[in-house]
C-alpha cells in the first residue's frame, strides 16, 4: 500500500482502517510453545498491529512461550501516554537475563488501546519472537455504518430518506455473556461528545444504541472520525467507569494507491472507497415504479479530483517546454459518478506521471485531495473533502540526459543514442517519426551549391503533427529557389513555434516544440550567391520518446546496438541500407513538400485522454484533456517587444475554401516542386589540400570550438559535456571543402545549441548557490548570444539589446541598408485560376522588422511584350522575417481575377528598410492558366487557345472600329455569354451531384464510383488548412456536349439571367476567381 499522510502528519495509525488486528492465540503469554513448531519472528510484514483483547507484554514472560523460545517484551517505562505515539524498547528474554539486548519499534496510546508498528526481528538470536498479554476487560467495541429509513425536513416539508446509523459493536472476552449485562455507552464525532445512554439492557443496546443521522446532521459533515465508548456491567447504576474506547471510524472517502512510487510516464491506480454509504432523498407518495428512475438520476455524488498545489490559473512552463504538472489522469474528466445502489462499489483512476522534461535535482512529489460538491440526495456528503494523498513521482529524465539527435551539413548524422554516420544522397527523408503518435519530421537534402562534386546539405524541414505542417523550404527548383517559411492547419497548439532572426549567415534559427515535448531546431542562413540554406537540424528527445522512436534519428533506448532499424522493421549494420529504406519517394502521398499537402491518412490515435485537474476545476466541466500526459509550451521570450511579436513564417490557415470569401486573405506563394537530383552518388573524399593533414585540421577546429565561452562553461557544468565530440565534424567539413573553415561556424552553432538545450533542462543550474541571485543556468544564457550582438548592442540574459539603427536577433540587421532580392528566389507566375494574385510573398535577404516598404509598379503582357500601366504605389509591407515579406496590393489597384477575357497582367515589386532607398526590382505575372503559358524568365506569355471576346478596358492596343468588326464581336460576346451561362450550369450541377453522392470516410471524400475526389476534400474540416483548393472546372469535351444539348433543347431561363447573376454563379462553378 502506498503512503497516504496528511501532508504534513502520517495518517493516524488508530483508525480502524489503518492497522491489522492480530489475534493469533500462540502469540500470548498463556501459551506454552511446541518443540515441534517453534517460531522466529523473520518474516512479520512491516505494519501497524492491534493486539485483540490483549497487548504485547509488559513485564518479562517465561522463556518457551508465545511460541518461541526468547521471548521479545516492551518496556513500560518507554510506553507513550494517551494520544501520543514514539519509540519504545523491545527487552529480549534469554537465558542470560530479562533483557540483555534492545531494540525499538514505534508505538501509539490510542487511549484504550495500544497499535505497535511490528518489524522482523534480528535473525542472528533465533529463535526469538513477540509476546502478547491478555486485557482483562470483558468487551472490545466497534464502529461501523449502515442505511435506514429516515425522514429530512427540507424547507418546512418533510421528506423520506435513507439515511447513515453508526452501530457500536461489541466482541465478548473469553467466556463473557454479553445478553447478561448492561451497558452505558457515549458517541463521540471528532473528540466532541453527541450523546450519551446508561443503563441499557443488551437487547436496548442493540435496538436502540446507535448514532443516528438526524442527531448530527447541520452541526457535522463529512468527513468526520466518530467513536462509541462503552462500559459493560453486572447491575444497573454500577460500575468502575471501566470505559472501553473502540478505535477512532473514520467516515468519509478511503483512497489507496497500486504502488509506492508513481514513474514518470508510468502508472498507478488510485482506489477510491466510501466508508459509510451514500443516502437518497425521496418526494412524498412516489410510486414504486419511480423509485429507480429516481435513484439512478438524482441519488448519486460527484467525487472530482484536484491538486491543490497547482491551482494557479495561469499554467507555467518549465525549462523543458512542457506546462508545469505532475500528475495527469487516463480517460476520466478529473473524478467519477458513485451511486447510492452501488455505494460499496469501490471506483479506480488511473494516475499518469507527468513529464516535466527536466532532470531534477530529486524526486518530485504531488498532492492529490478528493471533493464532493453539492449532493441533491444526501445533503452531509455536500462539501466533502478527503484525505490528502502524497504520491512521490520518480524521475525518469536522466534517461534521455545528453541524447540528441542531428543533421548536419554536409549533412553528417547523428541517432539518439550517439551512433554517427554520413548520409550523402539526395531527395527528402524520415529523419524521425514516433511509433504510437501521427507525428514525423522530414528533411530534404540537395547538392551544395557551393561545395564538391556531390557534396550534399539540409535545404528543407518539415515537422508534422496530424494534419498540421510546419516547413521551411530553401531547396533548389527547376527554374531557382524555393525560399519559404509556412504553417499549414489551424491547430495552434499542435507545436509551439520560437524564432530567432538575425541576417547573418549563423543567426537565424527556429526552435518547434511537439505535443510530446520533444524539441526541434533549425539554424539557416545565406551565404554565397544569396543562397539559404539549413546548417542542421536538431532534435532532443522527451521521456515519450523513450523507445517509440524510428527514422534515421533512430531507436531510442539507450543503446546504439539497434539504431539502425529500417523502415520494414528489420535491422542492418550498413548505413546505407538504413538511410535508403527511410527515403521518401517523390511526389508521393507521404511526402511533406508536395503541394498541395495531403490530409494524414492516419491522424493521431485518441488512446487515451490524460487531463489535468487543478484547484479551480469543476468536475466534468472546463477540466484539460489532451492525447498526451504533457503539454507543449514555449519558454523562449525575446526581450524585443517587434521581434517577439513576429512569427517569423507565413500562417497558410484557412477556415474558408471559396475564393470569394477568402479573396482579401489569400497569400500568392510561389512553391515548385524541389528539384530531384539524377545523379545521386556519394561525395567523392578528396585529398588534403594546401597544407593541411588530418592532425592539422583537428587542431584548428579544436582550438576554435575550445575558443567559445559558451562551451567552455556548458563543459564545467554539465555532465557529459564534451567539446571534443564536434571536432570530427569539424575536421571532415575542412577536407570535403578543399581546406575551406567555412563551416566552423555551422559546427559551433550547432554544439552552442547542444549546450542550452541541455543546460536548461537540469534543475540543479536553475538553483542560487552563491546567493547573488545568479544561477549558473543565467551564466550560461548570458554566453549565448549570436556574433556577439555583431558589436552593435549589449548582451543581456542571452538576449541582445540593439544599438540604435540596429535590429534583429542579434543586432546584425542595419535600417540603412536595402534589402536584397533577385529573380531567381521569386519566380513569381500566379495562377489567377486559383489565386485572387493581389498579395505576394516577395524573398531576399536584409528585411527589417519595422515598417518595410513594398513599391509596386504594374503592367500587362501583350503581345508577349510588357507595358507599363498607371501609377506606382509605395505602401507598407507585412514583415514576416529577415528573408520574406508580403506587399498585399491596396484595393485601388487590385485586379478581380476572374474578370473574363483579361490579359496576363503583373507588378514589378521592389522594396525598402527605410522607405527612401530601394532595392531592384522583381516581377509578378497574373494569367489564367487555362488561356496562357507564361515564362518568368523570359517574360512571355503564350496564349492556349482559350478565346478572348474582349482586350484589358486599359489596353492601348489599337481596335478595329469598323462596324462589321462590331457587329461581329457583338455576336461573340452574345454566344461566349450563352455558353459561359450552360457550363456553369453543368458545373453546378455536377458540384452539387458529387456533394449528395459524397461518403466522407476520414480524412477523405469517395463518391460512388469508389474514386477520391481531391476537390471536395477541401470542404472537410479535418484535412490540413492552407493547401491552395482545385477549383472545379469543366473540360472541352463537356462544354462541346453542353452546347449540343443546348440546341436541342435550350434552357428557357437562360437569357433571364443578369450579368451580376451569371457572375456569381461563375464563380460557385468554379470557372472564375
Amino acid at each position: 500500500m502506498a503512503e497516504i499522510s496528511n501532508h504534513d502528519t502520517k495518517t493516524d495509525p488508530c483508525l480502524a482502517d489503518n492497522y491489522v488486528m492480530m489475534d493469533d492465540p500462540t502469540y500470548f503469554t498463556t501459551y506454552e510453545t511446541d518443540p515441534n513448531s517453534v517460531r522466529c519472528e523473520t518474516d512479520i510484514v512491516k505494519q501497524w498491529y492491534r493486539i485483540k483483547f490483549g497487548a504485547v507484554a509488559t513485564s518479562p514472560p517465561p522463556l518457551n512461550r508465545c511460541g518461541t523460545e526468547q521471548t521479545v517484551w516492551i518496556d513500560p517505562l518507554t510506553l507513550p501516554s494517551s494520544g501520543e505515539s514514539g519509540f519504545v524498547t523491545l527487552c529480549l528474554k534469554t537465558s542470560t537475563g530479562d533483557c540483555p539486548y534492545t531494540g525499538t519499534i514505534l508505538a501509539k496510546n490510542c487511549g484504550s488501546f495500544f497499535v505497535y508498528e511490528l518489524r522482523q526481528l534480528n535473525a542472528r538470536f533465533c529463535p526469538l519472537g513477540y509476546c502478547f498479554e491478555k486485557d482483562t476487560g470483558m468487551i472490545q467495541p466497534s464502529v461501523s455504518a449502515s442505511l435506514v429509513n429516515g425522514t429530512i425536513t427540507i424547507d418546512s416539508t418533510e421528506y423520506p430518506n435513507k439515511e447513515i446509523l453508526f452501530t457500536c459493536h461489541l466482541e465478548a472476552n473469553t467466556d463473557v455473556e454479553l445478553t447478561s449485562l448492561y451497558y452505558d455507552v457515549v458517541w463521540y464525532i471528532n473528540d466532541q461528545e453527541i450523546t450519551r445512554m446508561s443503563d441499557l439492557t443488551y437487547s436496548t443496546y442493540i435496538n436502540n444504541g446507535g448514532l443516528s443521522e438526524g442527531e448530527w446532521r447541520g452541526k457535522y459533515s463529512l468527513p468526520m472520525q466518530v467513536k462509541c465508548v462503552v462500559q459493560a456491567k453486572t447491575e444497573v447504576s454500577t460500575g468502575t467507569d471501566h470505559f472501553i474506547d473502540s478505535a477512532p471510524f473514520y467516515a468519509g472517502f478511503k483512497t489507496e494507491l497500486s504502488g509506492e512510487t508513481l514513474q514518470e510516464n508510468g502508472e498507478l491506480n488510485l482506489t477510491i472507497r466510501l466508508t459509510v454509504p451514500l443516502g437518497c432523498t425521496y418526494l412524498n407518495n412516489m410510486e414504486q415504479k419511480d423509485i429507480q428512475k429516481h435513484e439512478q438520476d438524482h441519488c448519486k455524488m460527484a467525487i472530482r479530483v484536484v491538486i491543490p498545489d497547482e491551482d494557479s490559473a495561469t499554467d507555467s512552463c518549465t525549462p523543458g517546454h512542457v506546462i508545469k504538472n505532475s500528475i495527469t489522469f487516463v480517460n476520466y474528466n478529473c473524478g467519477e459518478f458513485i451511486h447510492h445502489s452501488s455505494w460499496d462499489t469501490p471506483v479506480v483512476l488511473t494516475l499518469h506521471g507527468a513529464p516535466d522534461n527536466i532532470v531534477n535535482t530529486g524526486h518530485r512529489f504531488a498532492v492529490i485531495q478528493l471533493r464532493a460538491d453539492s449532493v441533491f440526495g444526501h445533503s452531509v456528503w455536500s462539501g466533502a473533502v478527503g484525505e490528502q494523498i502524497v504520491v512521490h513521482i520518480h524521475d525518469d529524465d536522466i534517461n534521455i540526459m545528453g541524447k540528441k539527435c542531428y543533421s548536419s551539413n554536409d549533412p553528417h548524422m547523428q541517432t539518439f543514442d550517439g551512433k554517427n554516420y554520413e548520409l550523402q544522397h539526395t531527395g527528402e527523408y524520415v529523419l524521425y517519426q514516433h511509433d504510437d503518435q501521427s507525428i514525423a519530421i522530414h528533411a530534404y537534402f540537395q547538392p551544395c551549391k557551393w561545395g564538391l562534386p556531390n557534396a550534399k546539405c539540409n535545404c528543407g524541414i518539415a515537422v508534422r503533427y496530424s494534419n498540421v505542417v510546419f516547413r521551411a523550404n530553401f531547396c533548389k527548383h527547376s527554374n531557382g529557389y524555393n525560399r519559404i517559411i509556412e504553417l499549414n492547419g489551424c491547430d495552434k497548439d499542435a507545436m509551439k513555434i520560437h524564432n530567432f532572426q538575425s541576417s547573418t549567415t549563423y543567426g537565424s534559427s527556429f526552435e518547434i516544440t511537439l505535443q510530446t515535448g520533444t524539441v526541434v531546431t533549425f539554424s539557416y542562413g545565406s551565404f554565397r550567391d544569396s543562397v539559404i540554406f539549413i546548417h542542421y537540424i536538431y532534435v532532443k528527445p522527451s521521456m515519450l520518446d523513450w523507445k517509440a522512436s524510428r527514422g534515421l534519428c533512430g531507436y531510442l533506448d539507450g543503446s546504439t546496438a539497434n539504431d539502425f532499424i529500417m523502415k520494414d522493421g528489420s535491422e542492418t549494420l550498413n548505413a546505407n541500407d538504413f538511410s535508403n529504406s527511410w527515403k521518401i519517394t517523390s511526389g508521393s502521398s507521404e511526402s511533406l513538400f508536395i503541394n498541395p499537402l495531403q490530409p494524414n491518412p492516419t491522424p493521431s490515435p485518441m488512446n487515451h485522454s490524460y487531463c489535468t485537474c487543478k484547484n479551480e476545476s469543476i468536475f466534468d466541466e472546463h477540466v484539460s484533456c489532451s492525447a498526451f500526459p504533457v503539454k507543449a509550451c514555449s519558454s523562449s521570450e525575446s526581450s524585443d517587444s517587434i521581434v517577439a511579436s513576429l512569427t517569423g513564417y507565413i500562417d497558410m490557415c484557412r477556415t474558408s475554401y471559396t475564393k470569394r470569401d477568402t479573396e482579401e486573405d489569400m497569400v500568392f506563394i510561389p512553391l515548385y516542386p524541389n528539384l530531384e537530383e539524377g545523379n545521386d552518388t556519394e561525395s567523392e573524399v578528396p585529398e588534403w589540400s594546401g597544407n593541411w593533414t588530418e592532425i592539422s585540421a583537428a587542431e584548428a577546429c579544436r582550438e576554435f570550438l575550445s575558443a567559445s565561452k559558451l562551451a567552455q562553461k556548458c563543459e564545467e557544468v554539465i555532465p557529459g559535456f564534451d567539446t571534443e565530440a564536434y571536432v570530427p565534424d569539424c575536421t571532415k567539413d575542412i577536407k570535403l571543402t578543399g581546406g575551406s573553415t567555412v563551416f566552423m561556424e555551422s559546427t559551433l552553432s550547432l554544439l552552442q545549441t547542444a549546450c542550452v538545450t541541455e543546460a536548461v533542462r537540469l534543475e540543479n543550474l536553475t538553483r542560487d548557490d552563491s546567493g547573488n541571485g545568479t544561477t549558473l543556468l543565467d551564466e550560461i544564457l548570458a554566453l549565448r548570444c549570436t556574433n556577439n550582438c555583431s558589436n552593435a548592442g549589449s548582451c543581456v540574459n542571452g538576449t541582445c539589446q540593439c544599438e540604435t539603427g540596429y535590429e534583429g536577433h542579434d543586432c546584425s540587421q542595419s535600417g540603412n541598408d536595402p534589402p536584397l532580392i533577385s529573380q531567381e528566389t521569386n519566380m513569381g507566375l500566379c495562377d489567377s485560376s486559383i489565386n485572387t494574385c493581389s498579395k505576394y510573398v516577395v524573398s531576399g535577404d536584409n528585411f527589417m522588422p519595422k515598417r518595410p516598404t513594398c513599391k509596386v509598379r504594374p503592367f500587362k503582357v501583350i503581345d508577349s511584350s510588357i507595358e507599363m500601366e498607371g501609377n506606382e504605389l509605395i505602401f507598407t509591407g507585412e514583415y514576416v522575417n529577415t528573408f520574406i515579406v508580403i506587399c498585399d496590393i491596396p484595393n485601388s489597384r487590385k485586379r478581380r481575377s476572374t474578370t473574363d477575357n483579361q490579359l496576363p497582367t503583373g507588378y514589378k515589386i521592389s522594396l525598402s528598410n527605410d522607405g527612401t532607398t530601394f532595392s531592384t526590382e522583381v516581377t509578378f505575372i497574373n494569367f489564367d492558366a487555362n488561356c496562357y503559358e507564361c515564362n518568368i524568365t523570359t517574360m512571355t506569355c503564350t496564349a492556349k487557345g482559350c478565346s478572348q471576346s474582349v482586350q484589358d478596358d486599359s489596353s492601348t492596343i489599337a481596335q478595329d472600329n469598323s462596324s462589321k468588326t462590331a457587329v461581329v464581336m457583338g455576336v461573340v460576346v452574345g454566344l461566349v455569354s450563352l455558353l459561359v451561362i450552360v457550363v456553369a450550369l453543368c458545373c453546378i450541377k455536377k458540384k452539387f451531384a458529387k456533394k449528395q453522392t459524397a461518403v466522407i470516410s476520414g480524412d477523405k471524400s469517395k463518391s460512388d464510383d469508389g474514386k477520391w475526389n481531391d476537390w471536395d476534400l477541401f470542404n472537410s474540416s479535418e484535412l490540413i488548412i492552407g493547401v491552395r483548393p482545385p477549383f472545379q472546372t469543366c473540360s472541352k469535351e463537356k462544354i462541346d456536349l453542353n452546347i449540343y444539348d443546348m440546341k436541342k433543347s435550350p434552357q428557357p431561363y437562360a437569357n433571364e439571367r443578369n450579368a451580376e447573376t451569371v457572375m456569381a454563379w461563375e464563380e460557385d462553378a468554379g470557372l472564375k476567381n
